[in-house]
């Protein structure tokens, strides 16, 4: 096989540096499918002798991957992340023959020198033809889902195989040769029946169906062989095989054949024998070339389909997901609001109402500050349009191109669209979602009188551009002292005794009032706490600043005091306002207003 090799020199460290990238990407794709996480890559042109379009080393667990060949000569830059599934269906070929070599990977597992020590030279080429089908075999049925690129790239790893093999060997060995390279792939779920129809009758025509037949149910067995450490089994049918073979060559007056010939020293089509053979090899390999681009075609049409059905089930699947999210936190926010405002006897927080009093003139200014800064905020909600076109800008689809030649040879014109982008559109003045959580442990007691009028002025300005707001507070018990919807009329200072702090709760109880997450509109988280968590609740909380980032929602901590734990959990997710002690109402309000626009900006511009 020209995509086995049993040298034991490596090339991984020959890469060129322009492919490194693609290489690590290949090898990361190499190992997830094999199980394994040994393997490294070598990719770059002419990997693996430049005949096939991947190759696998067993002795050094490297494989190697011919970008003239696999990737059509493309550039390093052109080749998205392969470790995306999207990006797989970008390049099929390559996809097919990184699996395919992963297979070998996952279960050739088999002594290659024991084989070749226990076998002669033409059992052990019968024992590679048996090994292609049953690991793509084996592969069907592992992962469904990547057949369709092994039938894009098999026939251009047969092709390459055969070109390799000892053509003067005689016409019923290189039949039998192609047959289990070629039908078996067919039975092993990697190929057609429909693909190799036309090789089919050039191979039976030559051998006869008995032959073929018999050849069959030995590929079949050998598709049926699990004992991956262990080609005992494959040896007995590795001589079934050469025995058929034998009766095949004698049927038709071929010459009996060396058994030890090296495997691949013929030197092509037409090397040897007499003039029939040399006509039915021709007409065989013209054949492959046809079958292999009627695959090509068939696939990347099957491919097509495939992609938009795994898109909609991923998309239904996240969206479940969501759903049940979503449901999960609004039954938690139900049970926390349907309690009323502010700490009740079973909300576990030791917390208590210490001062309510009406804003001064400095705070209801601060406010306003506030509220003109939000609504200059530069958020814009998104509407996203993909759209399909003739020519760039766009990513091209490739298989739109294959697809539109083949319906195009069919007789079907159609124009094709291969170019592919995403148009997006934003609303002008959406509502604006703001949610405030309040950290009510011991070590925040100093900062309670900054945080309530904080609180108040978030408040305050979230009602001046006819926003949205709640509020929730969080310790040892979480409780809420605004309701979404309604309007914070005095600033409110509550004690701060808890030992901990129950953010995780908090925050799905804001979100599930709030609908932060998949709501519409600007969406403002804001966090009024040192961050000073236990190491689950640290966990979580980082865990639900990402989540927004993804989600498109504004971050606004606000630290009071040292950051340092803080800074630990935001991190790339939001803004972070340090506000140290004694600083002064007009300065907190100008430190949010700027911070809490930075922050819906950010978002508007990352959704």
């Amino acid at each position: 096989m020209s995509h086995i090799k049993y040298r034991n020199k490596t090339r991984a460290e020959a890469t060129d540096p322009t492919w490194l990238g693609v290489g690590r990407m290949v090898g990361d794709l190499t190992n997830q499918w094999a199980g394994r996480y040994d393997i490294v890559a070598y990719v770059g042109p002419g990997a693996g002798g430049g005949v096939a379009p991947a190759c696998f080393t067993p002795a050094t667990a490297e494989v190697e991957v011919d970008v003239n060949i696999a990737f059509s000569g493309a550039k390093p830059a052109e080749i998205n992340d392969l470790r995306v599934r999207a990006n797989q269906f970008e390049w099929p070929k390559a996809v097919g023959a990184i699996f395919h070599e992963a297979l070998h990977a996952r279960y050739s597992l088999w002594d290659i020198e024991t084989a070749i020590n226990a076998l002669t030279a033409e059992e052990f080429r019968a024992l590679t033809y048996l090994e292609e089908s049953r690991i793509e075999a084996l592969g069907c049925k592992e992962i469904p889902g990547n057949a369709g690129f092994l039938r894009a790239a098999a026939l251009e790893i047969v092709i390459a195989d055969m070109k390799n093999e000892q053509m003067e060997a005689g016409g019923a060995r290189i039949m039998a040769a192609a047959a289990a390279l070629t039908l078996a792939r067919a039975d092993a779920g990697s190929l057609q029946h429909d693909d190799v129809a036309g090789i089919a009758e050039v191979i039976e025509a030559k051998l006869g169906l008995d032959i073929v037949a018999k050849l069959r149910d030995i590929w079949l067995r050998a598709q049926d062989h699990t004992d991956h450490r262990s080609a005992a089994g494959l040896y007995i049918l590795a001589k079934e095989w050469c025995e058929v073979v034998k009766e095949a060559a004698e049927r038709l007056g071929e010459p009996e054949q060396d058994p030890n010939a090296d495997p691949g020293s013929g030197s092509g089509a037409g090397a040897g024998g007499d003039s029939g053979d040399s006509e039915v090899i021709e007409e065989l390999i013209e054949a492959l070339e046809d079958a292999a681009e009627e695959a090509t075609i068939g696939a990347a049409q099957d491919l097509d389909d495939q992609q938009t059905t795994e898109e909609w089930q991923e998309e239904a699947k996240q969206r479940s997901s969501v759903a049940k999210t979503q449901k999960e936190h609004e039954k938690v926010a139900s049970e926390v609001f349907g309690k009323g405002t502010g700490p009740m006897a079973d909300s576990l927080t030791g917390s208590r109402l210490v001062t309510q009093r009406k804003p001064t003139g400095p705070e209801r200014a601060a406010a306003v500050t506030v509220a003109r800064m939000l609504e200059k905020a530069k958020y814009r909600e998104r509407d996203e349009v993909e759209i399909k076109s003739v020519l760039p800008p766009g990513r091209l689809r490739t298989r739109a191109i294959v697809q539109g030649a083949a319906l195009k040879s069919k007789g079907v014109m159609t124009q094709a669209e291969p170019w592919r982008r995403t148009q997006r559109k934003h609303t002008e003045d959406p509502t604006l979602n703001l949610g405030v959580l309040v950290d009510i442990s011991g070590s925040m007691s100093w900062a309670m009188e900054p945080m309530g009028v904080t609180a108040w002025v978030m408040s305050e300005a979230i009602r001046r551009v006819q926003g949205r707001a709640a509020m929730v507070y969080y310790g040892e018990g979480v409780f809420p002292t605004l309701k979404p919807g309604q309007h914070l009329n005095d600033v409110t200072i509550y004690s701060a005794p808890d030992g901990t702090e129950k953010f995780d709760k908090a925050f799905k109880t804001l979100n599930g009032s709030m609908n932060l997450l998949t709501g519409q509109g600007a969406r403002l988280l804001v966090v009024i706490s040192d961050g000073c968590y236990t190491g689950y609740e640290e966990q979580r909380a980082k865990a639900w600043l990402e989540e927004c980032k993804r989600q498109g929602v504004g971050v606004l901590w606000l630290s009071m005091g040292d950051a340092l734990y803080a800074r630990r959990i935001v991190g790339a997710s939001g803004q972070l306002v340090e506000m140290p002690e004694g600083t002064s109402t007009p300065d907190i309000a100008k430190q949010i207003g700027e911070a809490a626009a930075r922050a819906l900006t950010g978002a508007g511009r990352a959704a």
